[in-house]
C-alpha cells in the first residue's frame, strides 16, 4: 500500500509543481540556456476507425476535410510528424516501410486511421524522409476496469457520470456529440475537440473523479480498494510522461525548429503541460492556429 501512495503522490506533486512554476520561470530558464525554442503543435483527433457505419472518413465530404486539416498543419512547417505508435514495436509495425510506399502512391490511402489519413499526408506535403513513433503502452484498461466494477457497486456511479458534487461533466456527455459529428465538417469536429472548453473538461474529468472512487477508508490496512481511482490517474499520468520522454529524445535540438504530434485528444492536455514546462519548447495553442483557413 505505501508503494502505491508514494508513485500516486509522486504525480500529483509533479502536476501542482510543473502548473504552478513552469509559467513564471520559463522566461528566466530560457535566457540561462540561451537557445532557441522549438515551437510544438499538438493536435488532439478522435480515432478515425472507432465511427459507426454512418460515419466513414474516406466519404469524399470528409477527405476534404482531412486535405484541408493537412494543408493548415503543414503550413507550420514541422521537422517532424510524429504518431501514435510504439517505436519499440516498429520491426512489428513498419510504419516507415509502409510510409515510403505511401510516398510513392499516386491514389488515395484507403485506411481509416488518423495516422495514415493525416500523419501519412503531412508528412509526404513536407517531403520528409521518415515519421517518428512516441507512443506507450499503459494499464488504462485493466485499471479502469477494476475502479468502474468497485465505483458501479459502491453506490459510485454518480462519480462515474459527473453527477456527484466534486466531480466534472466531459462536454462530450453534455451535448449530443453524434449528432455535432454529422452536423458539422471534420475539420470543425476536430475544432471542437481542441478548444480550451472541451480540453479543459476532458482533463478535469480526470483530475477531479477519478480519485473519488474507491474506498476511503485510508485507515483500514487491509482495505486494497483505496486509491483505485487514482491508480487509474496515476497511469495515465506514467504514460503520458513516457510519451513525452520519446519525443524529446528524438528531436534535434539544434536543427528543428518545429514538431507536430497527432494523438487521441485526452493525451493533449497533460503533453501540453510537459511541453509548456521546458524551456526548449514553446507550444503553439492549437486553438489559435488550427482555426487557420487551409490555403
Amino acid at each position: 500500500m505505501s508503494s502505491r501512495i508514494q508513485n500516486i503522490l509522486l504525480v500529483f506533486i509533479l502536476l501542482i509543481f510543473s502548473c504552478e512554476s513552469h509559467k513564471e520561470n520559463k522566461d528566466e530558464i530560457n535566457q540561462v540556456s540561451n537557445s532557441k525554442t522549438i515551437k510544438v503543435y499538438l493536435l488532439g483527433t478522435f480515432h478515425f476507425a472507432q465511427t459507426d457505419s454512418t460515419y466513414n472518413v474516406l466519404d469524399s465530404i470528409h477527405q476534404k476535410s482531412i486535405e484541408k486539416l493537412s494543408n493548415i498543419i503543414a503550413s507550420g512547417k514541422p521537422n517532424k510528424v510524429f504518431l501514435e505508435r510504439q517505436p519499440e514495436f516498429e520491426f512489428q509495425n513498419k510504419m516507415n516501410s509502409l510510409y515510403s510506399k505511401y510516398r510513392q502512391m499516386d491514389r488515395p490511402l484507403k485506411v481509416k486511421n488518423e495516422i495514415f489519413q493525416v500523419g501519412f499526408r503531412v508528412a509526404r506535403q513536407l517531403n520528409h524522409d521518415s515519421v517518428y513513433l512516441c507512443d506507450h503502452p499503459g494499464r488504462y484498461g485493466y485499471l479502469n476496469n477494476i475502479a468502474y466494477e468497485y465505483a458501479e457497486n459502491n453506490n459510485q456511479k454518480d462519480i462515474i457520470e459527473g453527477k456527484r458534487i466534486g466531480t466534472v461533466e466531459r462536454q462530450e456527455d453534455i451535448i449530443d456529440e453524434d449528432s455535432l459529428m454529422q452536423s458539422v465538417s471534420l475539420l470543425d469536429y476536430i475544432r471542437w475537440i481542441n478548444s480550451d472548453k472541451v480540453k479543459n473538461a476532458s482533463h478535469a474529468s480526470y483530475i477531479s473523479n477519478w480519485p473519488l472512487m474507491g474506498s476511503t477508508d485510508y485507515y483500514n490496512y487491509e482495505d486494497d480498494n483505496t486509491l483505485l481511482g487514482a491508480e487509474v490517474i496515476t497511469d495515465w499520468y506514467r504514460r503520458n510522461i513516457l510519451i513525452y520522454t520519446k519525443m524529446i529524445n528524438q528531436v534535434d535540438y539544434e536543427n528543428d525548429d518545429a514538431i507536430f504530434l497527432i494523438m487521441g485528444a485526452d493525451h493533449i492536455p497533460i503533453i501540453e503541460n510537459l511541453f509548456n514546462a521546458n524551456p526548449y519548447f514553446e507550444v503553439v495553442p492549437t486553438s489559435e492556429w488550427l482555426a487557420k483557413k487551409s490555403q
